[in-house]
């Protein structure tokens, strides 16, 4: 049997084992204790380096206020209506489930709520509130490694504390949790995570339970923001063996019921999982579609790039695509990564010092490096804590090699202050570039696509960026080329129908979303775009399907409403479609096209009144929109409300003097008026704009019989019916016309 408590000496200290790996690792190999009642007081005030690192941070991340939602920030943020209502707050803890990054994460979606309280869509308070949410990162660091640090009777606790928390807080790699908005899920669960390890070290330094129980809330509150709070108790668990109770079982002896507390965190992280299907929408698990040893073998890659990252942060890429490496090199970097977890491992189990921050990088990057993903193989927003456990290993190691250049003990270990400051302004230079690609969409993609050519993502999101702007021709060799680098996957083939679609090639925009679709049925972004498709080439019933699938995966995406109320109008069934664009509406109120769609099939019910309450909303919303403006005026009239009607009608024409609709329309309502010789100058308008117009000829006929004109009525007849056979009121009033001549 082995023993779990090692022997200590009369001061409280491990006997001196020896071994050879303390020698190129920066930290003691075994634990030097301070006091066990107090910690030694700081050298450097608080509120000094919190104000250094708000100062660093500040203009390192000066330019992320010019940053623009990106990428998943669109469906998580801009299309999610769960966070337009902070109250009742069960509304924005109720987040849409699918492969949104806010998906089974309640309380990061209600921050979303609480940004949209305060600017709406505008994303100044979406970057505050992520700067802010980094900067007390950085400072959980300061506190924590200055309080670990001074346990162990490190003379330079202060100054190496500091280092390591202004090196990560301008960071470069760190660029894309503050400036990328949705990626503060990150953040704030590595805030929760520093805050569970802050709570336990200060609650075994004070004796007070209130820390212990601090400590227990963040890592409850970290379960609404990211899964890596998973791992959470059991790194509170090694730190406390390694820094506390100097012994494995200790930790459990002295603070039991604590350690209850974090276990039963999982209970509500479970449940979250369940609630989103256990796979974030298809995206992650072992039954996605990812054979799980390539994916391993990927992530030998990506632990080697994360530390290079730490130390060289370039180049820097939003995305990086599949793994370019063969599968020698590849299986080659599996097995260092495999032996530093194992060297991380010994070290746990001897309760060295240096193991505890690379072990705790091991555990957070657990969940995305063991469980296979469709996404990303390796993410820099992943690297984010564990850059962190980088950097203060770096610190300490610069520190006392600084002691050692000088010929002095490990007591003169130090920081020279001109280093510090060189590169943490080199970092935050870079970290200020960095940001600068974040300040457009195609910008962003742009630069990732000239560091990772072969990236499918990357080219068939600048193709989507082109598509934003417009320029679809430019668009489309991007899209193709994504869908040939990795047909595959769903975005390259719903972006190339995206494109399709904007060159009204139907029938290939429509094969590309079913490709998408069937690759991810949970993409009900392909559903909807096939289903509006179908409907637009004459399929309602067909359309309707497809719409229905959409809804079935987001049941609040309004314009699935929308769209469907139009297939069911479309099949004569107006009834099911009013109830459609209501629903609509009520997940989304800004959608003129809604309203109007909606006036068109309460006036066909004939429910003139409320149509026109709709027709009304929507040129209140959009005031360019002439169909609304016409039918508002058409319908006002047939209300009997003449004046208003006329105004609407005038505001038509004067909106679009080059509309013959809106001159007919005008031209209409005078007639109707009684004012027939008013209506001629407006009937002849719309007819010199457009001659092949045969409602606008024929309601002129009718203005020319008022009028007396019976041969240029006749005329008028004679011409709609030509440019229309089956015009049959044309006919009829033709025929009255020639029966009258000839008695």
């Amino acid at each position: 049997m082995f023993r779990l408590c090692r022997e200590t000496d009369s001061s409280g200290r491990r006997p001196h084992r020896g071994g050879l790996l303390p020698l190129f690792l920066p930290l003691p190999d075994r634990v030097r204790h301070a006091s066990d009642s107090t910690v030694k007081a700081s050298r450097i005030p608080t509120w000094a380096a919190a104000a250094a690192i708000a100062a660093a941070g500040g203009a390192a991340y000066a330019g992320s206020f010019r940053g623009v939602f990106q990428f998943d920030d669109i469906p998580a943020i801009l299309d999610n209506p769960t966070i337009r209502w902070i109250w009742p707050p069960t509304i924005a803890l109720y987040p849409p489930v699918g492969a949104l990054t806010v998906s089974g994460r309640p309380l990061l979606n209600f921050s979303f709520a609480l940004n949209y309280a305060l600017s709406g869509f505008h994303p100044w308070s979406y970057h505050a509130l992520n700067l802010l949410i980094h900067l007390a990162c950085a400072l959980a660091l300061f506190g924590l490694v200055r309080r670990t640090l001074t346990r162990l009777a490190e003379p330079a606790a202060d100054g190496c504390a500091l280092a390591a928390a202004l090196l990560w807080v301008v960071h470069p790699v760190t660029t894309e949790c503050v400036t990328y908005v949705v990626q503060r899920a990150e953040s704030l669960a590595a805030l929760c995570y520093l805050g569970t390890l802050y709570g336990l070290a200060r609650g075994a330094d004070t004796g007070r339970r209130r820390w212990l129980a601090f400590s227990a809330l963040c890592c409850l509150g970290g379960t609404g923001f990211k899964e890596i709070i998973a791992t959470a108790p059991l790194a509170a668990y090694l730190y406390d063996r390694t820094f506390l109770a100097r012994c494995w079982s200790g930790p459990w002896r002295a603070r039991k019921r604590y350690y209850f507390a974090l276990a039963a965190t999982w209970l509500p992280l479970l449940g979250l999982t369940a609630w989103i299907g256990w796979n974030r929408g298809a995206t992650s698990g072992f039954h996605v579609g990812v054979p799980w040893w390539p994916y391993w073998r990927s992530q030998g890659e990506a632990l080697a790039r994360y530390a290079l990252l730490a130390v060289w942060p370039h180049p820097l890429a939003f995305d990086y695509g599949p793994s370019t490496l063969g599968a020698l090199p590849a299986t080659a970097l599996f097995a260092l990564a495999a032996a530093a977890l194992a060297g991380t491992a010994w070290g746990t189990w001897r309760g060295r010092a240096w193991a505890f921050p690379l072990a705790t990088s091991f555990l957070v990057l657990a969940p995305t490096s063991v469980i296979p993903g469709v996404l990303q193989f390796v993410a820099e927003h992943r690297d984010y804590l564990p850059l962190a456990a980088a950097l203060t290993l770096l610190v300490v190691g610069a520190a006392r090699a600084s002691a050692r250049l000088l010929g002095a003990g490990p007591a003169a270990a130090w920081i020279p202050p001109a280093l510090l400051l060189a590169a943490v302004a080199g970092l935050a230079a870079l970290t200020a570039r960095r940001n600068s690609a974040y300040r457009t969409e195609l910008g962003l993609w742009l630069d990732t696509v000239a560091k990772r050519p072969g990236d499918p993502l990357a080219q068939a999101n600048v193709g989507h960026a082109l598509l934003t702007e417009g320029k679809v021709n430019e668009a489309l060799p991007y899209c193709l080329e994504s869908v040939r680098l990795d047909p595959t996957k769903p975005q390259p083939h719903y972006n190339l129908g995206m494109a399709y679609e904007q060159l009204q090639r139907w029938p290939e925009a429509l094969k590309e979303f079913e490709v998408a679709a069937a690759i991810n049925p949970e993409l009900f972004y392909a559903d909807f775009r096939a289903g509006r498709i179908l409907d637009r080439l004459g399929q309602p019933a067909e359309a309707e399907r497809w719409l229905r699938r959409a809804l079935e995966v987001e049941p609040d995406y309004a314009d699935s409403h929308g769209s469907l109320g139009v297939a069911l109008a479309a099949l004569g069934r107006p009834d099911e479609a009013i109830g459609e664009y209501r629903r609509s509406l009520a997940l989304r109120a800004d959608q003129p096209e809604v309203e109007f769609n909606l006036g068109v099939c309460l006036a066909g019910r004939g429910r003139v009144r409320e149509a026109c309450e709709h027709y009304a909303a929507a040129v209140r919303l959009d005031p360019h929109y002439l169909a609304a403006q016409l039918n508002l005026g058409l319908s006002l009239a047939q209300i009997g409300r003449w004046p208003e009607a006329q105004q609407t009608l005038q505001a038509a024409v004067r909106l679009s003097p080059d509309s013959a609709e809106a001159h007919g329309g005008l031209a209409l309502l005078l007639d109707q008026m009684g004012r027939p010789l008013e209506a001629v100058p407006e009937f002849q308008a719309a007819l010199r704009l457009r001659p092949n117009f045969p409602e606008a000829r024929y309601n002129f006929g009718n203005a020319l019989l008022r009028l007396g004109e019976i041969g240029a009525a006749r005329a008028q007849f004679a011409e709609a019916l030509r440019l229309r056979p089956d015009f049959a009121a044309a006919r009829e009033m033709l025929g009255r016309i020639d029966a009258g001549q000839g008695r």
